[in-house]
């Protein structure tokens, strides 16, 4: 299972961290985060192989992280086992960062 990422521990290590924003193209405008890439939940499994090395996967995504678990699961099961998903999703994030 896909573990919990806090607020607190990617503000106290940002770096360690590729934010991975899982929307659909549609609310991926609507919303950004800051240094995320955009990959659809949908695309994820087939393009896992674009993470870059040496960061460990977070999720983000949605009011509250459910696809973001999901995102970080699948990962977990292509062999990306540091993959984790934001706590709070990007509305998490958004309100840490506005």
């Amino acid at each position: 299972m896909a573990v919990l990422l806090t607020l607190a521990a990617l503000v106290a290590d940002p770096d360690r961290f590729q934010l991975i924003d899982v929307w659909d193209a549609e609310d991926y405008v609507a919303v950004k985060v800051r240094g995320a890439v955009h990959i659809p939940l949908a695309d994820l499994e087939g393009r896992a192989g674009e993470l870059p090395a040496g960061k460990t996967p977070a999720k983000i995504c949605g009011k509250g992280g459910g696809r973001s678990a999901e995102g970080a699961e699948m990962l977990n099961k292509l062999g990306h086992r540091d993959a984790v998903w934001l706590e709070g999703g990007t509305n998490g994030w958004c309100a840490q960062n506005t």
